[in-house]
């Protein structure tokens, strides 16, 4: 799959979670008004959140299917790492809000809830995102380099059915222990709910702001990527005579890496370009999607072009 049948994927796949984030929504608050629940607040605030990031996400999809070269004469990759920025920068701090709040609610639980109808909007959930999380490991697994922001949306994907899941089968518990007279294990159920929901938005948030906040600010690639680099160099040693710096950055999905190289005078010009295409190549077995370029220099300190 090519770079734009993939942002066309992604596309499509933006804008039906997009609509079905303005379904659950409003559903989700408006349930939990009824049944008194905050671990459907919690719910409503998340879906909240990814609505947001959604539609960010959309404009700036539509944006790198343009591709306009005046605009973003380095791609538009830093749009992908600042989506999926977003959206982890979005949930993580709401996430420990609620934690915090749920944990005191575990000692002293504000009502009952009418666990029954919570299931309403999660079953509804359950169903849209099964269908999105099939369809974006299908785009996934087309792409052998897939984009920061398609990997941030699996996420979130997974994310969902698997909170959408576990509240299922625990509004289902919380009824039964309602209706077999456990009031006091029934009230603490949403509580309990709200904690260990809030700690998952944590887990799956941190990494997304983490390794996107690295590749906003040019940090060098990860230590596992410049291994490789490394290791790649090294098999070419006979081809030149020394190393010099090496500079590595990461835009969206897309790696760029410098190497200076110290080669005998005299070496021409052609040698040393059929070196930078072997080595490109080479890099891009190990690691896809590399933007490769040699800087070479003779021994005497001087550019050879």
């Amino acid at each position: 799959m090519n770079n734009l049948d993939e942002l066309k994927g992604l596309k499509r796949i933006s804008e039906i979670s997009v609509g079905t984030s303005l379904i659950i929504t409003p559903l989700s608050i408006i349930f939990s008004m009824i049944t008194g629940s905050v671990t459907l607040m919690i719910y409503f605030i998340w879906a909240a959140a990814a609505i947001a990031v959604k539609i960010f996400a959309l404009v700036s999809i539509r944006i790198m299917m343009k591709q306009n070269q005046f605009m973003f004469p380095n791609g538009t990759g830093k749009l992908e790492n600042f989506s999926s920025f977003f959206f982890g920068i979005s949930i993580v701090p709401l996430g420990a809000y609620y934690l915090a709040s749920s944990i005191g609610r575990l000692f002293s639980p504000l009502q009952s809830v009418t666990y029954l109808l919570c299931q309403v909007p999660v079953a509804l959930s359950l169903m849209f995102t099964l269908m999105l999380i099939i369809w974006t490991n299908r785009v996934i697994r087309s792409n052998h380099n897939p984009s920061p922001l398609l990997k941030a949306y699996f996420i979130n994907f997974k994310v969902s059915i698997t909170s959408d899941s576990f509240l299922f089968v625990a509004f289902l518990s919380g009824y039964l222990l309602s209706v077999f007279g456990y009031e006091f294990l029934s009230v603490r159920v949403d509580p309990v709910l709200s904690v260990l929901l809030s700690l998952y938005m944590i887990r799956v948030g941190l990494p997304l702001i983490i390794d996107n906040f690295r590749a906003l600010i040019d940090l060098p690639l990860p230590e596992k990527d410049m291994l490789k680099i490394l290791k790649v160099t090294v098999e070419f040693n006979s081809e030149y005579s020394d190393f010099g710096m090496l500079f590595s950055r990461q835009s969206g999905k897309q790696k760029f890496i410098e190497i200076e190289l110290l080669f005998d005078p005299g070496t021409t010009l052609e040698k040393i370009s059929q070196v930078e295409r072997n080595m490109a190549s080479r890099l891009n077995q190990d690691m896809p999607d590399i933007r490769f370029r040699l800087i070479p220099k003779v021994l005497d300190g001087k550019y050879v072009n």
